[in-house]
């Protein structure tokens, strides 16, 4: 009996250590990957949010969110690296779900210094969950900003490349 319970144990250990080990791949989201462009990207952005592109790659925004309605958008360099601050007091986003009439978001600027902000926020639960069904076919959403000047609308979908 002694000799079922020490074989027990070891195994008990043995898996506790693999859970505590974690995962051997690495991590591509914080690691640069060199792609067909000749050039690095990352897989998320400072904020551990989510890349998508403005303007060929001109700029990238990189978004988060979570349960409590919270979405914050940051825009960035052509990296996907540094904050560039823009001249706006808000960013707009349009949601077009299916044939509905599309409905426009505003995201505040969050501390902006000199009239200028990188990123910009709203509290909707709503608007929050729109996230997490960005591939589903029937929802579309929109960002519209304002960078040097230049207007972008573009469609929110993450930052993909074939590897």
């Amino acid at each position: 009996m002694h000799k079922a319970f020490s074989g027990l144990g070891l195994t008990l250990a043995a898996l506790i250590a693999l859970a505590l080990a974690g995962c051997p791949r690495a991590n591509h989201s914080e690691k640069p990957v060199h792609d067909d462009h000749g050039h690095d990207h990352v897989h998320s952005g400072p904020h551990k949010g989510h890349l998508m592109e403005i303007g060929g790659e001109q700029y990238h925004a990189e978004w988060t969110h979570d349960e409590s309605g919270l979405v914050t958008f940051y825009i960035l360099d052509s990296e996907a690296k540094n904050q560039v601050p823009i001249a706006a007091d808000e960013i707009t986003i349009d949601v077009k779900i299916g044939d509905n009439p599309p409905k426009e978001y505003k995201l505040a600027a969050t501390a902006p210094l000199d009239g200028k902000a990188f990123a910009f926020e709203i509290i909707d639960k709503q608007f929050e969950a729109l996230f997490d069904q960005l591939k589903s076919s029937g929802v579309k959403l929109t960002l519209h900003v304002n960078i040097n000047g230049k207007q972008f609308d573009e469609p929110i979908k993450e930052h993909e490349h074939e590897h």
